[in-house]
């Protein structure tokens, strides 16, 4: 009986995944902490190079729900101005094994607009494939007994490979950042079937601001304290997350809220939200080493167990001195916070380069 019930939900999440209903990407809380996956812009917002890597786990309740792992390079190039990034991940749902694979490269540039304001558009391009292991089917006509599946008929292939795009900007000052992001303009199709599974447009909206930005005299640790949004649509789903960030050098704590308070569900009268993350985060040197957990506030409450997620971020080769003279494209928030913040704008002053 167990193993009916299993097969069941097995064909039932294929036929969600296999029909005409568009595809959404994986999710990460750490979303600063993987700041390639949310924007190419942020290739490069280091004085130098910097390598991370990510892991979530969600809804351990639920045996193989959603696995996901990141791992990431970029470096920024003052010669050129520009920031370069390379970034592959892999996402597993299911018993059946369905895989999406992607490997990306991004470039960014940045602009000086004046005293206050940079710009930095960034431009990626992918190359993915999503994958299925019909060995691990199993369908309704045949745990009937008779005989051979005729669902089997409309699987052409296991793999689907495609080629797909992405921009964003991103604009800051010492005090405040915006950015933007649309994913998915080639919209490549995706299905094991013959018909269409498109991506759909996925545009991200994120940004924030640093309410302060000290840094300790004699010990040179920092404090700071930062509020932050990221807001995003992919077809018909719409994500906002909410949160804080405090960090007292070298511990980092978070806390976030991921939902649309003011929106109920579609055909519900419930309020429209998701989960309460808490992050904390210990830097040691060059490292910082990041866990997060999703409290669930859905209707999947405690029997999904959340979702636990790791981060490991390593800086090296970092440059001072692109740091005194303005030049560092960085991204201003959390512990990572902009060093052109009002405690140190008086003593850094930026060094006037050309555009182009």
């Amino acid at each position: 009986m167990l193993r009916k019930i299993k097969h069941i939900i097995t064909l039932f999440i294929l036929t969600i995944v296999m029909t005409n209903l568009y595809g959404q990407d994986p999710h990460f809380s750490q979303f600063y902490a993987n700041p390639l996956y949310m924007s190419p812009s942020l290739a490069g917002s280091t004085d130098g190079g910097r390598l991370i890597a990510n892991y979530r786990n969600q809804w351990p309740g639920i045996n193989k729900a959603f696995e996901t792992y990141s791992i990431s390079f970029d470096n920024f190039f003052p010669s050129l101005n520009s920031g370069l990034g390379f970034m592959l991940y892999q996402d597993k749902a299911g018993s059946a094994g369905l895989t999406t694979t992607q490997f990306t490269f991004q470039y960014s540039y940045n602009l000086i607009i004046n005293d206050e304001w940079q710009l930095i558009p960034g431009i990626q391009f992918s190359y993915g494939n999503k994958f299925i292991d019909f060995n691990k089917l199993e369908f309704g006509d045949e745990m009937q007994g008779v005989g051979g599946s005729g669902s089997w008929n409309r699987l052409n292939n296991e793999r689907a490979n495609y080629i797909d795009f992405a921009a964003s900007a991103f604009l800051y000052s010492s005090k405040y950042w915006f950015g933007l992001t649309i994913d998915h303009l080639a919209q490549p199709n995706y299905s094991f079937l013959n018909e269409e599974m498109r991506f759909p447009l996925k545009t991200v909206l994120f940004g924030g601001v640093n309410i302060w930005n000290e840094k300790r005299r004699g010990t040179g640790s920092a404090r700071s304290f930062s509020l932050s949004y990221r807001l995003q649509q992919q077809a018909k789903d719409v994500q906002m997350d909410l949160g804080v960030y405090w960090f007292n050098d070298p511990i980092e704590i978070g806390i976030w809220y991921r939902g649309l308070p003011f929106i109920t569900t579609k055909n519900s009268t419930s309020i429209n939200q998701d989960a309460i993350v808490a992050l904390l985060s210990y830097k040691y040197g060059p490292l910082r080493f990041g866990y997060s957990y999703d409290v669930s506030l859905s209707g999947l409450g405690w029997n999904a167990q959340g979702a636990h997620e790791l981060s490991v971020i390593f800086e090296f080769n970092q440059r001072m001195s692109l740091r005194m003279n303005g030049k560092r494209p960085a991204l201003p928030c959390s512990e990572t916070a902009n060093p052109l913040s009002s405690t140190s704008r008086s003593k850094y002053k930026r060094k006037k380069r050309r555009v182009f």
